[in-house]
């Protein structure tokens, strides 16, 4: 009887040593690159900033050999208690979505040398924490391109915060495609509906023909006034035509998608991330989103093209 117990525990010992595994699913995982996020409060199922993360991470799991877990941020659970979960869950790759995360990010890759730390919306630099910021002067600039095409010698209106890299890039955008349209603007906070919805009347009063803002709640406002005045608008961060169909031309998107698989492709292959902080063009970071309205997709399109490739020349 003592020899028959005692040669399954020999057996199990033996196993243990030379490293393989009762359980075939934990022997794999152990392979597997283990990613971590932590989304904005906004959370899954927002259509926009998480939901392209998730994108990007369900298509780096399909292709790469990866797999990820997320924490969604609330009231009770904080950027520090989500960051260290994930450093306990024994993660090789952690990402953080906003600037928000900016100091709990910096402190827990410190404390956490052998993870990799990608801050997106942060300038952060160490020597395991890279930190982008997403080119929106380049997106703001596609918009007023296509934005300045679109009106032609009408008025196109732009509504965010006065000093936003968006409207510098929207105002340039239209000045290099069209002299004679007439650049209109309000003032409004991100995450102000109200402010955004306001803004919109205002500019539509004035005789805007086409509307873009930067992304966020007061976004969202302006392209339901767009929508209620039939008029035109271009939306921002992700592609919005799904919330007004008839008037979303196209949208400045931040492609994180995109970003988030090619910088865990460039991990997986041992490769270095990018060097600089800001990433537009040249990384497929930022671009617009296909020309929506039938009628003018050529023309846009073609107009948005040769903008596109002169931006990537000149950098």
């Amino acid at each position: 009887m003592y020899k028959r117990i005692l040669l399954p525990i020999c057996a199990l010992i033996l196993c243990y040593l030379s490293g393989c595994s009762a359980n075939p699913a934990a022997a794999a995982l152990d392979e597997e690159r283990r990613i971590g996020i932590v989304l904005t409060e906004a959370g899954l199922g927002d259509q926009e900033w998480n939901d392209s993360a998730i994108e990007g991470l369900t298509k780096a799991r399909d292709r790469l050999d990866v797999v990820y877990s997320y924490k969604e941020i609330t009231s009770n659970l904080t950027y520090e208690k989500a960051l260290q979960e994930l450093a306990d869950e024994g993660m090789d790759t952690i990402i953080t979505l906003e600037a928000a995360a900016e100091n709990e990010v910096t402190e827990q890759a410190a404390a956490n040398p052998a993870i990799t730390y990608i801050a997106f919306g942060t300038e952060l630099k160490g020597e395991n924490l890279f930190g982008y910021l997403f080119d929106t002067e380049q997106a703001g600039y596609l918009a007023g391109v296509a934005a300045a095409t679109v009106t032609n010698d009408g008025k196109a209106g732009y509504i965010g915060e006065p000093a936003s890299p968006y409207l510098e890039g929207f105002k340039q955008g239209i000045a290099d495609t069209s002299k004679d349209t007439t650049l209109l603007v309000g003032e409004a906070t991100p995450d102000d509906k109200n402010s955004g919805g306001s803004a919109a009347k205002e500019l539509i009063d004035e005789g805007a023909e086409i509307l873009f803002a930067e992304p966020g709640n007061a976004g969202k406002a302006v392209l339901e006034q767009a929508s209620l005045a039939d008029i035109y608008a271009i939306g921002a961060g992700s592609d919005q035509s799904y919330l007004a169909p008839d008037n979303v031309v196209t949208s400045a998107q931040l492609q994180i998608d995109h970003v988030i698989f090619d910088f865990l492709e460039r991990i997986s292959k041992g490769e270095a991330l990018p060097g600089e902080n800001r990433i537009g063009l040249k990384e497929q970071a930022v671009g617009l989103s296909p020309i929506a309205v039938v009628s003018i997709t050529d023309t846009v399109e073609g107009k948005v093209h040769t903008a596109t490739q002169k931006l990537l020349e000149s950098e």
